[in-house]
């Protein structure tokens, strides 16, 4: 660990406490898009979360994506220090935890939703490898990287290698995972972290708080597809989720934030704005299929600090 690291808490803490952090994304007249995963779990908390939003709510607009999208395809200058909060995947925790803190406090949101999994009982793809992998022995995995090409490479390295692969390649993967962890079994915690919403679930979020976005149709890298998967995964998604949830859906979320110029080109022909997983401000004049983002964090003094150092 760098002593940079190791001192980076303590910059945050001193920061938030002092009024640091806050004066100094005051000084940015820019509007902010917050990334949220699971909520209620390790890595945010459910103290962590509602500490974030209720200072989001104190010192900043928190408005919806839509509002945002719409003041930046008028030309409107005036959005700064306007939030937009987003959800990717649509895990369970989202709808159980996260849902009802922002209906409490009375702030909107967009879940970004994948339809090819819904109702299917699975996880998103690298959840699962992660998790079936992280199961094994440490000679077993060792073992299994090695029959992979990637001989000593740690779990993350392995699962970032799998996201170059194309869609067959890596389901191949995938499926020798699966048969080398026969007896994995997700924990409770695993599923509270893990599971995603059933159909029913969706169709209860509150509609005028909750707005619902793609997430792609199954939640493949998408810089890895070919053009008629493209159709599936990009086009096919709105597609799909409009028809099942009874909702009208323009916005998407790039998997993984991964795009390249025929992905984002299906995007502007099918959504009226995308969301990436580039760190930084919202700007006038911003492409409105490259939005970036900010992402939570496990503390309020590090969100904190992340609102004018998008990439600390």
């Amino acid at each position: 660990m760098s002593l940079r690291t190791a001192i980076a808490p303590l910059a945050h803490a001193v920061g938030h406490a002092a009024g640091l952090s806050l004066a100094r994304a005051k000084e940015f007249p820019v509007a902010r898009i917050i990334t949220f995963h699971a909520v209620g779990v390790p890595s945010c908390s459910t103290e962590a979360f509602t500490a974030q939003l209720e200072y989001l709510q104190r010192h900043f607009r928190v408005v919806p994506l839509a509002e945002l999208v719409q003041a930046l395809r008028d030309g409107r200058t005036d959005i700064a220090h306007w939030i937009a909060l987003t959800f990717d995947d649509g895990t369970r925790n989202n709808g159980l935890v996260a849902a009802p803190i922002l209906k409490r406090l009375g702030l909107p949101a967009t879940f970004f939703i994948c339809p090819g999994l819904v109702g299917r009982g699975v996880w998103l793809w690298n959840h699962e490898a992660r998790e079936r992998l992280r199961s094994l022995p440490a000679a077993e995995f060792a073992a299994l990287a090695d029959s992979f090409g990637r001989t000593g490479e740690d779990l993350e390295a392995v699962i970032k290698w799998m996201k170059t692969l194309p869609f067959h390649s890596r389901s191949h993967i995938e499926r020798v995972i699966c048969d080398a962890t026969p007896n994995f079994r997700p924990s409770d915690a695993q599923r509270a972290e893990f599971d995603l919403m059933d159909l029913t679930e969706l169709k209860a979020l509150d509609s005028a708080l909750i707005t619902l976005g793609a997430h792609s149709t199954n939640h493949p890298i998408l810089a890895n597809c070919s053009a008629d998967e493209l159709k599936a995964e990009v086009a096919d998604c709105r597609v799909l989720l409009e028809k099942e949830l009874g909702r009208p859906v323009e916005y998407f979320c790039y998997p993984n934030g991964d795009f390249n110029p025929q992905v984002s080109t299906l995007a502007r022909v099918n959504y009226t704005a995308a969301v990436t997983t580039q760190p930084g401000f919202v700007k006038p004049g911003a492409d409105l299929h490259q939005l970036p983002r900010l992402n939570c964090c496990d503390s309020l003094p590090h969100f904190a600090w992340r609102l004018h150092r998008p990439t600390a």
